[in-house]
């Protein structure tokens, strides 16, 4: 079974890169590569990013 693609996984450079190229959709586009328990694409946030509010 696939991850469901709902949102973005909160500590992941390549999902946060890939919403700053495209912010009108907030779906990682890499979410297929998710098993369930491990992403082949997911790395580390090399940045926070800062928060509103």
């Amino acid at each position: 079974m696939k991850a469901e693609k709902q949102q973005l996984c909160p500590n992941c450079q390549t999902g946060l890169d890939s919403l700053k190229l495209d912010s009108h959709t907030p779906v990682c586009p890499y979410l297929d590569f998710h098993n369930g328990t491990h992403c082949g694409k997911f790395a580390e946030l090399k940045e926070r990013p800062t928060e509103i509010g």
